[in-house]
């Protein structure tokens, strides 16, 4: 009987978190089940009504949810989701026909993160490992602020005694040589009232501390992305609107580079995802170390990356693509298993003052109209915009 009671109590420590998984096809909830369930406790619904109704009566801290399903679709389930239960994360499984419908979602919030059919385990598992870190940063957020707010509670109800105490001590002074005692007394209370008070203020501050370190990492973490460390797709449109307004406020020059490595799912389908993500982290890496400390490096999404170039016109702009189209070609990359390769990269470069230009959404179809033009004239090169 004490087996099976210490063993309950194991089991409750390792499912920290409650994950809510929504999908009509049986197989396929089956499948992520499997995938998540080590530390979680997993809820199952064949429908979004079904996944409303669980919601009512279970606490969850991640919901993932197909886009196509009868009744109410993933999207319109995660909208539900972020009204009543904004706290919840929110991952949306979509097919390749519904790739625009998640990227919609996501600007407008509804969606926090989505994996595209068919999706690999290990990638799963960690878009929902950062998924979950995000839930717990949030949640230590509010425990802390609550700490803090009890803290402020007893430091005003602390105030309020030493007051009250203050005004007996004046009182005593007037009547220090028949009540000597007394006033020695009350001097020893006083004393410990304040020491307690210091006590008190030290651990506001560790708290103010904490709560502080806490929002920083929660604001990188909502602009930048979880692989490479680059700034995510949403931040991107954030920056491209401040440096187009910048140059058009001060007639400044601004460059954008967009970098696609040359035939990445060929990696991808020989060695995994998981050498694949290396390759990224390691060409982001690369790029890095070939821009300026004022330039801004993003993630567009997949194999693309857009390089932001504030105050740099487009002979700059090509220096700096050439460096990094070089740096990279002699990278050698080593597979765990197989022979060391070296990766080829398609460069399209845009500028600002074009006639074309008028917007962000001016300067990103401009750019991305060279780089298919470098993809299309055999790829490994590097490619402007005509002016």
């Amino acid at each position: 009987m004490q087996d099976k009671i210490g063993e309950a109590k194991e089991n409750a420590k390792l499912d920290k978190h409650h994950i809510l998984i929504v999908d009509d096809e049986e197989e396929n909830l089956d499948l992520l089940v499997s995938t998540l369930r080590r530390g979680n406790k997993i809820f199952k619904a064949r429908s979004g009504e079904e996944a409303l109704e669980i919601l009512k009566t279970e606490p969850v801290h991640l919901v993932i949810t197909d886009q196509r399903m009868p009744g109410i679709s993933g999207i319109e389930l995660l909208s539900i989701l972020q009204q009543e239960h904004p706290e919840t994360g929110r991952m949306l499984i979509t097919g390749y026909g519904d790739m625009q419908t998640a990227v919609d979602a996501i600007n407008k919030g509804q969606v926090q993160r989505f994996v595209s059919k068919p999706w690999d385990p290990a990638a799963i598992k960690e878009m929902v490992a950062q998924e979950l870190e995000r839930y717990d940063l949030v949640d230590e957020k509010k425990r802390l602020t609550n700490d803090v707010i009890d803290k402020n509670r007893e430091l005003e109800e602390v105030n309020e005694i030493l007051v009250e105490q203050k005004s007996e001590m004046e009182k005593l002074a007037d009547e220090y040589r028949r009540q000597r005692e007394l006033a020695i007394e009350m001097s020893e209370k006083f004393a410990k009232a304040n020491l307690e008070l210091i006590k008190a203020q030290e651990e506001i501050k560790l708290k103010n501390t904490k709560l502080e370190s806490a929002n920083k990492k929660l604001e990188q973490l909502s602009v930048t992305d979880g692989l490479t460390g680059f700034f995510n797709y949403r931040q991107m449109l954030n920056i491209l609107d401040n440096e187009i307004g910048r140059a058009k406020r001060y007639n400044l020059y601004l460059s954008v580079m967009m970098i696609d490595l040359d035939k990445f799912k060929n990696i991808n389908d020989t060695f995994g995802h998981l050498f694949g993500d290396a390759v990224l982290r390691r060409t982001t890496e690369i790029i890095r170390r070939n821009i300026r400390e004022t330039d801004f490096p993003t993630r567009y999404g997949g194999d693309e990356f857009l390089i932001i170039l504030p105050h740099t016109g487009i002979d700059r702009a090509k220096f700096l693509a050439k460096r990094i189209h070089a740096d990279l070609k002699s990278h050698p990359f080593l597979p765990p298993e197989g022979q060391r390769f070296y990766l080829t990269v398609s460069i399209g470069i845009a500028y600002y003052p074009h006639p074309k230009v008028e917007d962000r959404e001016g300067l990103v179809k401009l750019v991305d109209e060279a780089l298919y033009e470098a993809k299309e004239g055999g790829r490994d090169r590097i490619v402007v915009t005509p002016g």
